[in-house]
């Protein structure tokens, strides 16, 4: 496979997966905690939670595996000792903590998105879940992580 498709193949799964994580926290979630709180509302977003888990997995497996290729693919270890190769390590240490957060949201805090129990006199403010604020510093990794890889052109 020639490598500008595999450049390309890693560029669509890093921004599907960016764009994808920016859509559900600053479209979606905030849909889930309006006031008054509407069930059907809450299901749809729970559902749309799990659909695009499915596809962030595809989209974060697809990166490790082009990345890989492209680092591999790079004249081995003789760039790794130089500018480059410490700003390749410096975005590699980026989405390794990217993922790591991933991890823990998606099997540790939020593993299941079980439905919400039907209430009586629902709150009138349901405050952010703990899995609310690990999405956003996933948000920011990522960013981070584009943000080293697009200086890393400039190299």
């Amino acid at each position: 496979m020639p490598d500008y498709l595999i450049t390309w193949i890693h560029l669509i799964a890093a921004t599907t997966l960016i764009g994808g994580l920016v859509f559900v926290q600053f479209v979606l979630n905030p849909s889930a905690h309006q006031n008054p709180p509407d069930p059907k509302t809450k299901e749809m977003v729970r559902l749309a939670g799990r659909r695009f888990r499915t596809l962030a997995w595809v989209c974060l497996i697809t990166l490790i595996l082009t990345g890989s290729y492209q680092m591999l693919n790079e004249s081995g270890s003789a760039r790794i000792e130089t500018e480059w190769g410490v700003v390749l390590m410096l975005k590699l240490f980026l989405f390794v903590i990217a993922f790591g957060l991933i991890l823990i949201h998606d099997f540790i805090l939020d593993p299941h998105t079980p439905p919400q129990k039907k209430t009586i006199n629902p709150p009138a403010f349901i405050p952010y879940s703990r899995a609310d604020n690990l999405q956003k510093a996933i948000i920011l990794m990522t960013l981070a992580v584009l943000l080293v890889a697009s200086y890393l052109t400039t190299i």
